[in-house]
This record gives C-alpha cells, sequence and structure tokens, in this order.
C-alpha cells in the first residue's frame, strides 16, 4: 500500500469534505429549494390568472348594475307595456339622450318585448359620439343571439343574462335583464339590453388587477386556437410558463378575443446562482463559514419563505411576506407576491365592503341593518336594553324623478343619506339604505325626550338643506316623513293588541314602523308618527306627535 503524507491525507479529506459539501448542496437546491420555489410561482401564476378573470368580470359589474336599474324600474315597465303612447315616447327622450350613454359608459340600449320583438333601439359609441348600427337583435341570421330575451321572469328571482357576442365594430360585452315593476309584483314585460365596446380601455384596465402585463388580441373566425381554455375556466397549471392565453368566445363558440396574460416569474432560478457559487467559494476558504452561511442564508430563508406560504394556503389568510432577503430571488418571489396579495386583499375589501354598504349612498344597506337590529333584539332580551326604530321615506320622490331626472334623485338620495347618517353616530346607532327613496334607523336605549329633540332635529335638517322639489305637494323642497317605533319589554297604556309567548321579530318591528311610517303620511306628510311596543307582549300604544307646523 503506498503510503501518504499527513500534509496529502489533509488535502485528500478537505478535497472529499468539499466534494461531499458541495454535492449535498447541489442536491439539495436541485430535489428540495427549487421544488419549493417553482411550487410558490406556480401558485403566483394561479393567483395571476384568478385575478385577471376577476378583474374581467370586476369591469363589467356596473354595466351589469346599471342593466337592472333601467330593467326593474316603472317607466321602463310602462314603456314596454305600451311603447306608442306619447309618455313612452317622452321616456325615450329624457333618458336616453347621447349624454346617457356618455354617463353610463354604454355603446347600445335595446329594449325587446316577450316576443323577442325590437321595441326600441339605439347604438352610440359613447366616446366618439358616432352611431353605431348593430345587427345582433337579426335572430334569423343570428339566432344564437336569442339567448338575450328568452329567460322572463320565473316569479323569484330576476336573473341577468350576459356575454360575449362579434359585432362589425368588434367584440362587444352583453348583459340582458327582463323589464320588471319595482316590486316584481307582475310578469316581466320584455328585456333590456345594454351592449358595451371591448376596447383599448378595457385592456389597459386589466393590469390594474393582475400586477402584470395583459395583452387582447382579435380573432378571425377561422382562428384555429382550440388548445386554449376559455377565459373563466378552471385554473390548474403543473408548470411554470412565460405567459398563459385565455380566449373570450361569442354566443355561437366562437373565440373572437385572445388574452396574453405574462407571468411575474417565467422560470425557476438557475442551480448555479450567485448564493451556490458564494457557499461552494467561502466553503474552500473556510469550511465552517461555509456552513453558517448556508443555515444563514440559504436554508432557513428558503424554509421560511416556504413555509410562510405553505402556512397562508393551509389558513387561506395571507400576510405580508418579510422583504430583508440576501438572495435575489427571494427577494424578488417575496415583493410580488406582497404586491399580488395587496391587490387581492384590497379587492377583498372592495366586495366585504358592497356587501354591507349601499353602492349608491355609501351608508349601511339593509343587510347590514339587519344583522345590527338582530343583535339589538339581543340585547333587549337578555339586558332589557330598548331601542328605537325609525323608518323614514322622502315624500313624492317618483315625481321628483319624474321631473327633474334620475341623477338628480340620485343625488337627492345621496344628500339626504348623508344628512339622516350624521344624526347616527352612536356605537349602538344605524342608519342604513332600505330600499329605493326608504331609509331604516336605529336608536339605542334612547329616551324619550332626547328622542323628540332628534326627530324635530333631523326634520329641521332636512328643511334647512332646502333641496328645490318642483312637483312635491307638501313643500317647494325635498321633505322626509317617519314612522317611529320605540321598542321596549316594559310598557304602559291602553290598546294592548293581545300576548304571546314569542319574542317580536324583527321583520314584525319594522311593519310597525312601517303603519307609523304611513300614519304619518296620511297625516300631511313632512312629520314623524310614533308609537310604542311592548316586544314581549306585541302591544302598541301610539303617541301623540307635532304636526310639521308645530316643529
Amino acid at each position: 500500500m503506498k503510503t501518504l503524507s499527513f500534509n496529502q491525507i489533509q488535502i485528500r479529506v478537505f478535497a472529499i469534505i468539499v466534494v461531499l459539501f458541495t454535492s449535498i448542496v447541489f442536491n439539495y437546491r436541485v430535489w428540495v429549494q427549487l421544488p419549493q420555489l417553482e411550487s410558490t410561482m406556480i401558485k403566483l401564476s394561479e393567483r395571476e390568472l384568478t385575478s385577471l378573470i376577476f378583474g374581467i368580470e370586476r369591469i363589467n359589474k356596473p354595466l351589469l348594475t346599471l342593466n337592472y336599474d333601467y330593467a326593474v324600474w316603472d317607466a321602463t315597465y310602462q314603456f314596454a307595456k305600451q311603447p306608442n303612447t306619447t309618455r313612452s315616447q317622452k321616456y325615450l327622450a329624457v333618458n336616453y339622450p347621447k349624454d346617457t350613454f356618455t354617463s353610463l359608459k354604454v355603446d347600445g340600449a335595446f329594449i325587446f318585448d316577450n316576443q323577442s320583438n325590437l321595441l326600441y333601439a339605439k347604438g352610440l359609441n359613447y366616446k366618439t359620439n358616432q352611431n353605431l348600427n348593430f345587427e345582433f337583435y337579426d335572430f334569423e341570421r343570428f339566432p344564437e343571439n336569442k339567448i338575450f330575451t328568452s329567460d322572463p321572469y320565473n316569479g323569484k328571482e330576476v336573473k341577468p343574462v350576459t356575454g360575449f357576442i362579434s359585432t362589425k365594430f368588434g367584440p362587444a360585452f352583453v348583459t340582458s335583464t327582463p323589464i320588471l315593476l319595482s316590486d316584481k309584483s307582475t310578469p316581466s314585460q320584455g328585456f333590456m339590453v345594454f351592449i358595451r365596446l371591448i376596447d383599448q380601455s378595457f385592456v389597459s384596465e386589466l393590469p390594474s388587477f393582475t400586477s402584470t402585463p395583459v395583452t387582447m388580441e382579435r380573432l378571425s373566425i377561422d382562428s384555429d386556437i382550440t388548445e386554449f381554455e376559455d377565459w373563466n375556466a378552471a385554473i390548474n397549471m403543473t408548470e411554470l410558463t412565460p405567459f398563459t392565453q385565455r380566449v373570450i368566445r361569442d354566443t355561437k363558440a366562437q373565440p373572437v378575443l385572445k388574452i396574453t396574460v405574462y407571468h411575474t416569474n417565467t422560470k425557476p432560478p438557475s442551480i448555479w446562482g450567485v448564493g451556490m457559487v458564494s457557499l461552494i467559494v467561502a466553503m474552500v476558504v473556510l469550511l465552517a463559514t461555509v456552513y453558517l452561511l448556508l443555515a444563514g442564508f440559504i436554508i432557513r430563508p428558503v424554509q421560511r419563505l416556504a413555509n410562510n406560504v405553505k402556512a397562508m394556503d393551509r389558513k387561506k389568510r395571507y400576510k405580508e411576506l418579510p422583504r430583508n432577503y440576501i438572495i435575489a430571488e427571494l427577494r424578488k418571489i417575496s415583493f410580488h407576491f406582497n404586491a399580488l396579495m395587496g391587490t387581492v386583499q384590497r379587492q377583498n375589501t372592495i366586495l366585504s365592503q358592497q356587501v354591507h354598504v349601499d353602492e349608491l349612498t355609501q351608508i349601511a344597506n339593509r343587510r347590514a341593518f339587519e344583522l345590527h337590529l338582530e343583535t339589538q333584539l339581543q340585547l333587549l332580551r337578555r339586558q332589557n336594553i330598548g331601542f328605537t326604530l325609525i323608518l323614514a321615506d322622502i315624500d313624492y320622490f317618483k315625481q321628483y324623478n319624474d321631473s327633474l331626472g334620475h341623477v338628480a334623485g340620485d343625488e337627492a338620495l345621496i344628500s339626504i343619506a348623508t344628512l339622516l347618517a350624521q344624526h347616527f353616530k352612536r356605537a349602538g346607532d344605524i342608519c342604513a339604505r332600505f330600499g329605493g327613496e326608504e331609509f331604516i334607523m336605529l336608536y339605542s336605549d334612547i329616551p324619550e325626550a332626547a328622542l323628540t329633540h332628534k326627530m324635530t332635529e333631523i326634520l329641521a335638517a332636512v328643511k334647512a338643506l332646502a333641496i328645490p322639489h318642483p312637483a312635491s305637494q307638501v313643500a317647494d323642497y325635498v321633505t322626509v316623513s317617519f314612522g317611529v317605533c320605540q321598542v321596549s319589554t316594559t310598557l304602559s297604556g291602553t290598546n294592548n293588541a293581545g300576548n304571546v309567548n314569542s319574542f317580536m321579530t324583527g321583520k314584525q318591528l319594522t311593519e310597525i314602523a312601517d303603519k307609523a311610517l304611513y300614519q304619518a303620511k296620511q297625516r300631511g306628510r313632512n312629520q314623524y308618527y310614533q308609537v310604542a311596543v311592548n316586544a314581549n307582549e306585541t302591544s302598541t300604544v301610539d303617541i301623540t306627535t307635532p304636526k310639521p307646523e308645530e316643529l
């Protein structure tokens, strides 16, 4: 056996250690680190596609809302029922001038009867004011488009129909809603259809949702893109790609637009990155330093990143990743992950607000009020804390809309809502839009004298607001009537309505407030009418309230 010197042994042992160390680091990077990074990047790419789908739906949502508002409206219902009257011609002249298309950001408005016969059609590019002659309603040539006029109201749920169509002016988004009275009490009278062309502004808005570049390409009818999925198809990525392409199809299932989303991360980091080379060089210099660098700068950060992402994915609760990574790839992933999650969280916040906030007036909506009312009923049952329920209605509001238009009506609703909300500031109080021109409010644990002062103060504030109302039969300004229902579990008085075992519900109390509101209107409006209710015994007592001239 050949003998070796001590130096030779040291060199060989050091070389073996370096090779083993290098092999371990190399294998860890190949089999552990890079798969984790690639999995994280794939999740980021999937979230970018999810944001694209959300963005398209979000951009088109205002058109859905506007279409619904115009369809479920008494004036539209009367037009569809009697389209050839003088009143119907006035309805068209008032509600569909050029300014309406510009303010609503629609390029076409169409009204059909229940037999898909066209009653009204107008195409106008809302940006250029150029007349547009759409042909989608020629159902003999385009029978597939009849889906927009073939689903009448079923008496239970209003179901708008949406989709994309091809026009000679380019692809367009279409939404259709059955025409109904505001209270949905009768069968539908036809269909209201809105069209919005998909132009460059639509494409330019998408990157604000995806945080990555997005392009859109119009396709010819003979384009062969069968391998591409629809824009809203389920997302299941198995590998990293520089971009993902989806298509938008028209009602004939023909592709009309190709959407390309360029992903943030297109490929995993190189095996021989800066960090890897630095570790190996450091190992050659000093083995101990290599171990410290490996543990302190690569393994732990990658594990922390992967664990953070994994924990967030498991709990479905996202928080910002640390940004103080020394490795450029990890810092880049952290930066883009945080940016994407920031966008998702902002959109989630917007959606959460929309669940409980009225979109027009920006005060609480009916759902938020009903939840709050249920809480107050629990406090009444358990702690005997009473409250006052108030239902308000703007007097002759339909006449206000008819005389001044719906834009002015919306502004008046916003002004009244803002004014009312200013009088409900305590934690237990709430002011909400009940529907249409009605508002519902609640004072928690308010004495009789304070309530009287508050109601007088609100009526005076409405008067001081002095919104002109040329069609009112009460005053020359917008007025409001109030039905006030004081709720407690101890009530003295007369008119006892009986005794029941169950506690009164929020719906029953709202109905009582509504009856009080009816009394206020019967007495001449622009005032409040007050009743007291024993929630245990369902008894009510009318309380004398001052007439308007006494306030």
